[in-house]
């Protein structure tokens, strides 16, 4: 997915369980699996600010994640995007891990 800066403010945050995020990232149905944050009484409107907030908290979530393949490998954690107010996902966070470490030698 390329990360698109044309979405319709405000956004929401998708913290979402790395399973539902991996098979089911389309619909959500069970609320345990996921948790919304709509920026409240003031929502996010600047894209800039809430990626910055997406990328902190993947990292946070998934300290241990240095390349996309260890972050999914488990089903073990957690992935953050970004919806605007049309509901179309704009941002993934785990999108920016390498796909792969590079190889030493």
């Amino acid at each position: 997915m390329e990360t698109r800066k044309d979405g319709k403010p405000p956004f929401k945050l998708a913290i979402i369980d790395l399973f539902d995020a991996y098979h089911y990232a389309d619909f959500f149905e069970d609320e345990w699996r996921y948790a919304w944050l709509t920026g409240g009484y003031a929502p996010y409107s600047s894209y800039e600010k809430v990626v910055a907030l997406a990328d902190r908290l993947f990292g946070a979530l998934n300290p241990n994640a240095k390349t996309q393949p260890e972050w999914y490998e488990w089903d073990a954690g957690y992935d953050v995007r970004i919806y605007d107010a049309d509901l179309a996902c704009v941002y993934k966070a785990h999108e920016k891990l390498p796909k792969s470490l590079p190889i030493r030698s």
